[in-house]
């Protein structure tokens, strides 16, 4: 018993010790929590609130403007869309489909070679029709389209989006720009949907347009791109320079309206540079300036009347231009003045720089020529040029283009012997009065009243008004000599054709067949 009463002694004074320690440690521990951990805690909480406030306002900012962004991107878009669609809208209806009845199934033959196979769920009425592209430019049914399309049918048809057909009653051509007038046989209170001419001079390089035809007979087809260059020169249309476009152009195409955001023509798509036979990029329109032109004088007169000055010019490259002591794109350097020229007379001679034609600026070829041939003929014109450093001015006398005048003389001297040649050449013999006046001297010669657009003796370089003087080296002073060198000619070697330029200039074309495509 006193055993059990001493250990319970002992238990109590363990247990109150172990009491004292806890009550004594207890102050200590509250000290810390309060005055060191309470502190610590509440930074590290307010620090973890502030860096969740930051990421959530930064989310939530990035969020928002990566959202605003893309609505902008959107928006600008739908605005380009809207505008390439309000553009077209005012073109399409007027853009139309020429159906050329071309004479013979061999010259459909040959033409088709030179077509892409593309199938397509559409066919061709018959095997003689030639399809391509124009545009309605009056309310009474005139169409502008090109040349090449319509210059060997011996029928026309035109179709509208709408379904209705026309036929042509007439039609005009220039050769020189490759640009036709149709015009259709309407009633006289009909009115047709037609589109307006743009100014293709304030386009520039990288503006927006649109190609609007019927590629490979596939109706209202719409294309997009940019100008890619200005002022190209292609050799089988002489007296244009051309919009460089990379919206798809294709057969069926050439005729079309090449369009700016306005739904203004601002061209007639013509050509394509390819290798392959469909559109690689590379397309070419005649400026509208150009077309509008050619157009107003073919409706006036049904012909285009171009003044003549006489000189061959050439542009001022930089070796020429350290050559002549001047600085690059001064002007255009005269290479020759022809004989009996207005320019002659005026005094000129070569190597004078052109800088102005009647106080207009000229720096490149194509600029000259489309001033100096829209000039009023039967007046005097200024010419500022630069010689020996020193700038002049000379007055010069428009003529009308000798072409055109030697032109009337060959139709009405009807009864002298003539040759058509299948290389696409109508050929001539001049009489005695007509080697005095186009100042043949001892040339003797056929000459070629009438080279065909398309056709194998156009595409090697051959021109209305040039004297053939030999065949592969034959001499050809008659139409009988000529169909004898012809016979012994072939097309699989060549035929070359000594040749003489109305400027005089002399040369040799080679006729030949084209290598076959893969």
């Amino acid at each position: 018993m006193n055993n059990l009463k001493i250990q319970n002694i002992r238990l109590n004074k363990i247990i109150n010790r172990r009491n004292k320690s806890i009550a004594s440690f207890a102050p200590r521990l509250s000290l810390f929590n309060y005055s060191r951990l309470i502190p610590l805690l509440f930074t590290l909480l307010i620090s973890l609130l502030l860096a969740a406030l930051y990421n959530n306002s930064n989310n939530t900012t990035f969020g928002e403007e990566e959202s605003s962004e893309n609505k902008d991107v959107i928006v600008r878009a739908n605005e380009l869309s809207v505008a390439f669609r309000n553009a077209t809208n005012r073109v399409l209806p007027a853009t139309v489909k020429i159906i050329s009845r071309i004479q013979t199934t061999e010259e459909y033959n040959a033409m088709a070679k030179l077509l892409p196979a593309i199938p397509t769920t559409k066919q061709r009425r018959n095997p003689g029709d030639n399809t391509g592209t124009g545009i309605l430019i009056d309310p009474n049914g005139i169409v502008v389209t090109n040349n090449h399309v319509v210059n060997v049918a011996r029928e026309i048809d035109v179709e509208l989006p709408d379904g209705r057909t026309f036929f042509a009653r007439k039609f005009r051509h220039d050769p020189d720009t490759d640009i036709a007038v149709i015009w259709l046989d309407i009633e006289p209170n009909e009115k047709l949907p037609y589109a307006t001419f743009g100014n293709s001079d304030k386009m520039d390089i990288c503006d927006w347009v649109i190609a609007v035809g019927n590629p490979f007979e596939l109706d209202s087809t719409v294309s997009a791109g940019i100008i890619s260059a200005k002022g190209r020169s292609l050799q089988r249309v002489s007296r244009t320079e051309f919009l460089q476009t990379d919206a798809a152009i294709n057969p069926g195409n050439s005729g079309g309206p090449l369009i700016n955001l306005n739904g203004e023509i601002i061209g007639i798509n013509t050509a394509i540079a390819s290798r392959t036979g469909g559109s690689q990029g590379i397309g070419f329109a005649v400026p509208s300036n150009n077309v509008k032109w050619v157009v107003e004088q073919l409706v006036k007169k049904d012909r285009v009347d171009r003044a003549w000055f006489g000189v061959i010019l050439t542009p001022t490259t930089p070796s020429e231009a350290t050559r002549l002591g001047i600085r690059p794109k001064t002007g255009v350097i005269i290479d020759k003045v022809l004989p009996g020229s207005p320019c002659e007379e005026a005094g000129l001679l070569p190597d004078d720089i052109i800088i102005k034609f009647d106080g207009q600026p000229v720096k490149e070829v194509y600029q000259f020529q489309r001033l100096s041939e829209r000039a009023e003929i039967n007046r005097e014109h200024t010419i500022d040029f630069i010689r020996d450093k020193k700038f002049k001015r000379v007055n010069a006398w428009a003529i009308l283009q000798p072409k055109e005048q030697k032109h009337a003389r060959f139709i009405d001297e009807s009864k002298l012997p003539s040759h058509f040649d299948q290389l696409g050449i109508l050929l001539m013999e001049p009489s005695d009065i007509m080697i005095k006046s186009l100042k043949l001297g001892d040339k003797r010669g056929l000459i070629a009243i009438c080279v065909f657009p398309e056709s194998r003796a156009h595409k090697a370089g051959l021109s209305d008004g040039m004297l053939i003087t030999a065949v592969d080296n034959i001499p050809t002073p008659n139409i009988k000599r000529y169909i004898e060198a012809r016979e012994g000619s072939s097309l699989s070697n060549g035929i070359t054709l000594n040749i003489l330029e109305p400027q005089g200039n002399e040369r040799k074309i080679i006729i030949k067949l084209a290598p076959p495509e893969n």
